[in-house]
């Protein structure tokens, strides 16, 4: 990935070997832009040969990248064509395109050595970003967390090192036997391994074989050097000279970004077979011959910045056969130029554009794509109608449920939920004390009971209020108004459920607010308060005061201290 340019060697009274066919067929896939021709021991054979190999070679070069490249005919006996072949690598430089800079430095690791006095180096080209002297660094694969103590850029000391340079890094505490070829070094938390790739891959029209389906193959990218098999997801096998869109699934974690390019080769007979580019570093496993995957892979493979940003936030259209929603996920700007490989600079100019334009929603530091987002707020309306439709009693979903089905990690949902909210989407369940809840609801949706329901309800208050301290038993109370009743009046707070699921004990809430003003004014008086000091100032039970008053510890409201109780941190200032 750090080639600027190629030398393509040659040998005048040779001519083009298999060799030779190869090297040029790998330098075409990893796409180097531009090269030159040393034909080499031009002092052996006669000008007329020269030019024979020299059309030989043209014809060559015309289907790669390498097409028009200069042939110099050169003699490192006789000196004859050397200067021209400096002059004309100079030229092939200075005309080089500057390196992206992304902020994303990687160094693929492609020699690894001790130096006597300054321990591990490790030697590589840099892509994508800038790396400096004293900086914290990670090492993927394993994950060794380390320090550049110094850099080199071609034996001189650099306090900073820019994509394109060969570099080598002197790195702090890390035994050079932890280190091995194929290693990158990155800033810590930048890249994350993969075994999973997806890709444009291309046959070689030289190839010997097709390559088929499930084929085991050697992967090479960087430095990296690993076994993987080749998912085919369009085709049931690739004939020389054919592309298609593939999955590699691979022996070893590996780092890569989109757009790197990668070589093939079968391992037996050992022979180079294709290559050609990362589209995606973090796919969903696909099933094969999806259209909506294909699709999907074509945008990525040469969409626009917008695209590419727009497909990194929205991730669902993976053809993924599990059931539910899937990606409905907001990212925030460094994993979005992560995910689409475009500087934070492009990245945060295209989110602004598409703000504008209506097509993403920002809340806070996290972005949505304004299909995910319709997509989540009628996800959300979905399942709290469910819910609605089979539990009318009850006060709604609970959030932990709501969360869990979408999939939202913690701090994302109580962002999205206030959003939902402030939009008019849903609502927080209250209960009769005016609080809320972890319950959400449609912004009109109230429990509602039926005409009978509501009349053997007050039929039971009047129980609970005619005998506070000793209400009825939870079976009586099911038997009266049912499972389903019971559980929206302890849902909206009007009943209040104290003791284990074994020992449940019901309170109507007056009841239980009167028993702990009680219960706290005889603590504020005497200091300690028994069990059976407690059930004397309820004039209740030991069946009744034991639950109530482990709730009360519960809350911290009041405190166990051997048999007796005091006043907890948590209880109310009078």
């Amino acid at each position: 990935g750090g080639i600027d340019a190629a030398l393509l060697v040659i040998a005048a009274d040779e001519g083009v070997m298999p060799q030779t066919r190869e090297h040029l067929a790998i330098l075409d896939l990893l796409h180097v832009p531009r090269g030159v021709v040393a034909l080499t021991k031009a002092d052996l054979v006669d000008e007329e040969w020269i030019e024979l190999v020299k059309e030989d070679i043209s014809e060559h070069l015309k289907p790669t990248t390498l097409a028009g490249a200069a042939i110099l005919p050169v003699s490192s006996y006789t000196g004859q064509g050397l200067p021209e072949l400096v002059a004309e690598l100079q030229r092939i430089l200075d005309s080089e395109e500057e390196r992206q800079n992304i902020a994303r430095p990687r160094l693929p690791i492609d020699r690894v050595f001790t130096m006597t006095g300054f321990g591990t180096v490790v030697t590589g080209t840099l892509l994508d970003g800038v790396l400096r002297a004293g900086q914290d660094v990670e090492v993927l694969p394993p994950g060794i967390r380390t320090r550049i103590r110094a850099l080199q850029t071609h034996q001189h000391n650099v306090e900073a090192a820019y994509p394109g340079s060969r570099v080598a890094l002197n790195l702090a505490n890390v035994p050079r036997a932890d280190l091995q070829r194929g290693n990158v070094v990155s800033l810590p938390g930048q890249f994350q391994q993969t075994m999973l790739i997806d890709v444009r891959l291309s046959i070689l029209r030289e190839a010997a074989l097709p390559l088929a389906h499930n084929t085991q193959v050697d992967f090479y990218t960087g430095s990296q050097e690993l076994p993987a098999s080749v998912r085919l997801l369009d085709a049931d096998e690739l004939r020389p000279g054919q592309s298609a869109w593939a999955q590699l699934r691979l022996d070893r974690p590996a780092i890569m970004a989109r757009r790197d390019r990668f070589i093939l080769r079968i391992p037996s007979p050992s022979m180079t077979i294709g290559g050609g580019e990362v589209v995606d570093v973090h796919p969903r496993f696909h099933r094969r011959r999806q259209a909506a995957v294909l699709q999907s892979l074509a945008m990525l493979e040469s969409g626009s910045p917008d695209e590419l940003v727009l497909a990194a936030l929205d991730r669902r259209k993976d053809g993924s056969s599990k059931k539910g929603p899937q990606g409905l996920l907001g990212y925030e700007l460094a994993d979005i130029a992560k995910l689409s490989n475009l500087s934070h600079d492009v990245t945060r100019q295209t989110l602004e554009t598409l703000l504008m334009e209506g097509r993403v929603r920002c809340l806070g530091t996290l972005w949505f794509a304004q299909a995910v987002w319709d997509a989540l707020r009628e996800e959300t309306r979905r399942l709290l109608g469910e819910q609605h439709r089979q539990y009318p009693l009850r006060s709604g979903l609970s959030k932990e449920e709501w969360r869990s089905r979408l999939g939202l990690p913690a701090k994302m949902a109580a962002e999205v939920l206030v959003a939902l909210q402030e939009e008019g989407q849903a609502a927080e369940a209250l209960g009769v004390t005016g609080g809320a809840g972890g319950y959400i609801r449609l912004p009109d949706f109230q429990p509602t009971f039926t005409l009978a329901q509501q009349q053997q309800i007050e039929r039971l208050l009047r129980q609970f209020r005619d005998h506070p301290f000793l209400p009825p038993g939870r079976a009586e109370v099911e038997a009266q108004v049912g499972g389903e009743a019971l559980g929206a009046l302890i849902e909206q707070g009007v009943l209040v459920k104290v003791g284990s699921a074994t020992d449940v004990v019901l309170f109507l809430r007056e009841s239980y607010e009167d028993a702990q003003e009680r219960l706290l004014a005889y603590l504020r008086e005497h200091g300690t308060m028994t069990a059976a000091q407690a059930r004397d100032v309820l004039g209740t039970t030991r069946k009744y005061i034991l639950p109530l008053l482990e709730y009360l510890d519960e809350r911290r409201i009041t405190r166990r201290v051997g048999d007796e109780r005091v006043l907890g941190p948590a209880a109310p200032i009078p």
